[in-house]
């Protein structure tokens, strides 16, 4: 890593979460009151939160009072990303959550036996777009903990032309964070049951993302409440 990188990655971090501060000032993002209260416990209980890779930046901001653990690429773009995360209060860990990421896994696994929450994007880091990776139901079935599926609707974003269509919210948008039902994994499964949590968890995240958009939609509607 070159000397001008390093003060760049520095100033991601510095500057991030003040300029991250100030725009989400102008978008109010919510709790789904019925779903949260399944959850609504001080401290939050240990959990394993599943997020698309797309509803990271609003999902960030959301959980940024959590200190949870999340695991991010060991690429250049992965380093800007845990920047901005470690300075709005996450715990960033580097690594894949695929089997080739084995050591990042490792690492987010022994967090969450330590009690602490995590977070990842099951069809993270480089997709297929709403895919299962095989990593979240390693984490939920090694640390014990449920995988918690999450979602941020939003009434109004922007959304980038990646693999992911990574969405930005826009300026005095309505979000709404909404969670789905809880899913365990067995410590001792077999292949065909792990395809069917699998199906069974992507079918719930994208139910949770339709239902949270038409929640934030609604607020719009009704303007400010």
């Amino acid at each position: 890593m070159s000397v001008g990188e390093r003060i760049l990655f520095f100033l991601t971090g510095f500057l991030a979460k003040w300029v991250i501060a100030a725009y989400f000032t102008t978008v109010r993002i919510v709790n789904d009151a019925p779903s949260l209260s399944k959850f609504n416990r001080d401290p939050a209980p240990p959990g394993v939160y599943a997020f698309w890779h797309s509803h990271q930046l609003a999902a960030v901001w959301h959980f940024r009072r959590t200190r949870a653990g999340i695991l991010i690429s060991m690429s250049k773009d992965g380093e800007y990303i845990a920047r901005v995360a470690q300075s709005v209060g996450f715990l960033p860990l580097r690594g894949s959550s695929s089997r080739r990421g084995a050591a990042g896994l490792k690492a987010l696994i022994e967090l969450a036996k330590s009690g602490r929450t995590v977070a990842i994007t099951p069809d993270g880091p480089r997709g297929p777009r709403y895919a299962i990776g095989p990593g979240v139901l390693a984490l939920a079935q090694k640390s014990g903990y449920p995988i918690v599926p999450f979602a941020v609707g939003l009434s109004d974003y922007w959304e980038l032309p990646s693999w992911d269509r990574f969405r930005i919210p826009k300026p005095f948008s309505k979000g709404v964070g909404a969670w789905g039902r809880p899913i365990h994994v067995p410590p001792d499964v077999d292949e065909e049951t792990l395809k069917s949590i699998s199906a069974a968890l992507r079918s719930e995240m994208l139910a949770l993302e339709r239902r949270a958009d038409g929640m934030a939609r609604m607020k719009r509607e009704r303007g400010p409440c």
